[in-house]
C-alpha cells in the first residue's frame, strides 16, 4: 500500500500534531492504493526571491492555478514563516468521514482495507513545537504518486483551497484538500478518489483533519 499522510504521520497524520504530513507506508496493506492526505512542508528560505515568493514571506498568502510542485513547493517555503503553528498545548484528530472501497472483491481482502482505514482514525492532547504541526507537507508526494500538478493551490484569509493531480491513467489519484487553517487551529476536509469508478482498485476516500491550540504546554510534575 501506499499512503500518504496528513498532518504529521498517519499515511496522514502523526499521532503528534496531525499536521497534513505526506508519508509512505508501503508495507502495511500492500495493494490498496495510496491515500493522498495532506499538510505544508516547513523548509527553510534561501536565496535570492522572485516577486511573488517576496509576497508569500510578507502575507503567507499562495494563489496559484495550473502550477507544477516546484512553484508550490517553492512559495510553501516562502510563506514559512507566516503559516507556522504556534507551539503549545494542542487537540488534535483526524476522523473517517466516508470511505468508498467498491473497486476490490468483497470479503477478506476489502475488509483488510477498510481495517486499515480505519487504523487511521486518531486523537491527541498534548504539548506541540511548530515542527510537530505541519498541516499540509506535500514534499514527498511525487517520490510516492508519482508526478503531481496544481489546478489550484490557494492559501489566504485563513482558508485552504487545494487541488492535486498525481499519476496518470488507471493510476491518477485526484486530491482536494479545503478548510480553515491558522497559526492556532485548522479544520481540513481531505478527499482522495484514486482509480475509476467501477474498475479494480477505485477508492474513494474522505477525511477530517482538526486541531486546536487550548494554552501554554502543561509543565511536567517534578519528582
Amino acid at each position: 500500500m501506499r499512503s500518504l499522510a496528513i498532518g504529521g504521520g498517519v499515511p496522514c497524520c502523526n499521532a503528534g500534531g496531525f499536521g497534513l504530513e505526506v508519508r509512505p507506508d508501503f508495507e502495511r496493506v500492500k495493494p490498496m492504493r495510496a491515500y493522498l492526505l495532506a499538510g505544508l512542508a516547513a523548509l527553510t528560505l534561501a536565496g535570492c526571491q522572485s516577486a511573488d515568493e517576496r509576497q508569500a514571506a510578507e502575507t503567507g498568502e499562495i494563489k496559484l492555478t495550473n502550477a507544477s510542485m516546484a512553484d508550490v513547493s517553492r512559495l510553501t517555503k516562502a510563506a514559512r514563516t507566516k503559516t507556522l503553528m504556534q507551539p503549545g498545548q494542542w487537540q488534535t484528530g483526524l476522523h473517517i468521514v466516508s470511505a468508498d472501497l467498491s473497486g476490490f472483491p468483497e470479503g477478506e481482502t476489502r475488509d483488510t482495507q477498510l481495517e486499515a482505514i480505519k487504523g487511521q482514525e486518531k486523537s491527541a492532547d498534548g504539548c506541540r513545537t511548530a515542527d510537530d504541526l505541519k498541516p499540509f507537507d506535500i514534499d514527498n508526494l511525487e517520490q510516492v504518486a508519482g508526478s503531481c500538478t496544481f489546478p489550484r493551490y490557494n492559501q489566504s484569509g485563513g482558508k485552504l483551497d487545494v487541488e492535486i493531480h498525481c499519476g496518470e491513467g488507471a493510476t491518477k489519484s485526484v486530491l482536494t484538500a479545503s478548510g480553515t487553517i491558522s497559526r492556532t487551529g485548522y479544520d481540513v476536509m481531505i478527499r482522495q478518489v484514486a482509480g475509476t469508478r467501477g474498475a479494480a482498485g477505485y477508492l474513494d476516500l474522505t477525511l477530517q483533519a482538526k486541531g486546536a491550540r487550548t494554552g501554554n504546554c502543561v509543565a511536567k510534575p517534578k519528582n
